[in-house]
């Protein structure tokens, strides 16, 4: 033994030797004992992280009253006169409750640091801490300044064992009580530990509640952590957004020391940020698909995230509903891989592979221009449908319409630009019906508040327009008109006796009700009956009217603004497509332009080679079939009819 030891032992033998004694006054860093009254005590401020039953205490102090105090408490000696418990709290309020009026205690000089570590490693020795009080100690001393290394060096705990017992401060209470149940194991707990408190709280809703069929209890937690991480972990590499700043954020598992069987992909733990990201990505690219493609239409499945449309919507974009999902749709023409040298072994195998490429890339320019001339034409319809994590272009061919015998009727497919106006004009339709609507809700509230100013020339000429209606019987008794019955002459006589204020009311109540039956279908802009109602709740009921006409008018001029893009879009490409040379001329087939000098007036050198190859003039061969009277009846040929689709040629070959 050192020579500062042996010193120091000797010390400690001749204090201990010492009479107890009750005063203050002690060396610093001496330890005496001594019996101390109750009263001059104060409980630890560092002990805030145990949690003392009830039944614990009074068990304790039934002990106490029989044997007393079996171990010292440990105290330290203030500048009041007064002492503050170190460690020993239980045993203090236990001798409390007993009736004691002393304790024995050890009295020993500690700063603070000194009170909570010596606080910390006693209780966390003698007491049974559960594993939830233990991580509030190591959080509670983290929060203080210390590293989770300095926690494991000071405590003499391992790093796995501190940080599982920090994690587990995350738990929200109800977990937390099944953890002090014992109805969850601990490596239970420490997976539910992982996630975030929302997740947590559906997780016990939905399987912990309640003990029955769909719960979840006694499982092993092995399996428990896989149904946790399937249901509620989102690998990032299912996702199509830039994942930029996935890397280095902290709820990336990859990020994380609880996480480490998720691979090299990683996993988000925070559902919002990756709803709202992958939710940016699929309005974004919706909208750059529209923009490069005017023919193009925005589609949704079942599978459609809602926030994602509405996004849309809200931008003035209209969204076409896929019922039957996918099915009976073309995907996207898929671009073919080109060989690379390096995945074949021989000469021959490379070859191979690049004439199969060859192939297949002839293919898909012809797939393409197939699939983009019906686009045109309008006998295609091409769709960007929105996805889970990405939106894809989808294509639809229009069956033509057939009559009974299976022969073509109707009109050529309208163009995409005539579809769009035609879309554009039942937007405005829909724009007029819903002002129709609403603004009639507005006038139905005010039954009992109809303006009592006097009338003006406009309103006479509504009313004019109007005529003079019935109202109903309530209407009636609001103007003090009541005790007529059907005859005519009591009718006159009870207008004749009107004053000019009730007059002008029943005015307006005639329009107002006259306004109710307008129909609210296949409204027009310019819809008389529409305009006057507008104009009527202009005078009366501006705001509400405000409020009405400019919601649904901003809806339809993000829409019109929208089409009109589109369609200057396919105008400006079906113009350029118009243009052909016809006898040496440059001509505009659409309004019969002649874009280039006559053949008439340029020289016969300078007449321009043909666009297209000319065919060779056929050899023919003199006929030598049957005379005209051996042709078949006229009745039995079959007339020459154009036909549209494998089917149309089925059933007119059929009929």
């Amino acid at each position: 033994m050192k020579k500062d030891q042996k010193t120091a032992t000797a010390k400690k033998q001749d204090v201990n030797a010492a009479p107890a004694t009750t005063s203050n006054t002690l060396v610093p860093f001496q330890s005496v004992s001594m019996n101390i009254p109750l009263d001059k005590i104060d409980p630890s401020p560092f002990n805030r992280d145990r949690t003392i039953s009830e039944k614990e205490l009074r068990d304790l102090a039934d002990s106490i009253a029989l044997h007393g105090v079996q171990t010292d408490i440990k105290v330290r000696p203030m500048e009041n006169g007064r002492y503050e418990i170190v460690y020993g709290e239980r045993r203090f309020r236990a001798s409390l409750l007993a009736g004691k009026t002393t304790i024995p205690a050890k009295v020993e000089q500690m700063t603070d640091e000194q009170a909570e570590t010596c606080l910390i490693i006693e209780n966390l020795q003698r007491e049974n801490y559960s594993a939830v009080e233990e991580g509030r100690i190591f959080r509670r001393t983290q929060e203080e300044g210390l590293s989770v290394a300095a926690i494991c060096e000071r405590f003499g705990k391992k790093e796995d064992y501190v940080r599982s017992r920090i994690s587990l401060t995350t738990l929200i209470p109800e977990v937390a009580g099944m953890l002090d149940r014992e109805d969850i194991t601990l490596e239970v707990a420490k997976e539910f530990a992982k996630y975030d408190a929302d997740i947590q709280k559906e997780v016990y809703e939905e399987h912990f509640r309640h003990d029955d069929f769909w719960s979840w209890r006694g499982i092993p937690a092995k399996d428990f952590a896989k149904r946790l991480y399937d249901k509620y972990m989102t690998k990032l590499s299912n996702y199509r957004f830039d994942k930029t700043e996935c890397t280095s954020c902290g709820h990336n598992t990859l990020n994380q020391v609880l996480f480490t069987d998720c691979g090299d992909c990683g996993a988000c733990r925070n559902m919002a940020c990756l709803q709202q990201k992958n939710v940016n990505y699929l309005v974004d690219k919706a909208v750059s698909l529209l923009r490069n493609d005017a023919r193009l239409h925005l589609a949704v499945t079942g599978n459609s995230d809602r926030t994602v449309v509405q996004r849309l919507e809200a931008m003035g974009h209209e969204l076409v509903t896929l019922e039957n999902g996918l099915w009976g749709y073309i995907s996207e023409p898929a671009m073919p891989k080109v060989p690379v040298p390096e995945d074949y072994e021989s000469e021959d195998d490379l070859r191979g592979a690049q004439d199969d490429y060859e192939k297949e890339l002839k293919e898909f320019k012809e797939t393409c221009s197939e699939l983009d001339s019906g686009v045109s034409e309008g006998s295609v319809l091409k769709y960007a449908v929105i996805g889970i994590s990405d939106v894809n272009v989808y294509y639809e061919r229009v069956r033509a319409q057939t009559d009974e015998n299976g022969l073509l009727r109707g009109s050529a497919p309208e163009s995409p630009a005539a579809k769009l106006r035609a879309k554009d004009a039942r937007n405005l339709e829909i724009c007029y019906e819903h002002i129709n609507k609403d603004l009639k809700k507005v006038l139905k509230k005010a039954t009992t508040q109809f303006p009592a100013s006097a009338m003006t020339e406009r309103e006479h000429q509504m009313l004019n327009y109007v005529l003079l209606d019935r109202i109903p019987s309530a209407n009636r008794e609001l103007l003090g008109v009541t005790g007529y019955g059907s005859c005519r002459t009591e009718r006159l006589k009870a207008a004749e006796t009107m004053t000019e204020e009730q007059r002008a009311m029943l005015f307006r109540m005639a329009f107002m009700r006259y306004c109710d039956d307008i129909s609210e279908y296949h409204c027009q802009a310019d819809d008389i009956d529409i305009q006057l109602m507008i104009e009527f709740g202009q005078m009366h009921f501006p705001e509400e009217t405000a409020a009405v006409v400019g919601r649904h008018k901003a809806i339809y001029d993000k829409r019109h603004a929208n089409l009109e893009k589109r369609i200057k879009a396919i105008e400006e490409e079906d113009k350029q497509a118009s243009v052909v040379q016809v006898s040496g001329e440059l001509v505009d087939t659409a309004t019969g332009e002649v874009l280039a000098l006559a053949a008439s007036e340029a020289e016969p050198d300078d007449y321009p080679e043909p666009m297209f190859p000319q065919e060779p003039e056929p050899d023919y061969t003199p006929y030598e079939g049957p005379a005209p009277d051996e042709f078949l009846p006229e009745e039995r040929l079959t007339p020459f009819i154009p036909l549209a689709d494998n089917e149309t040629v089925t059933a007119a070959k059929a009929a």
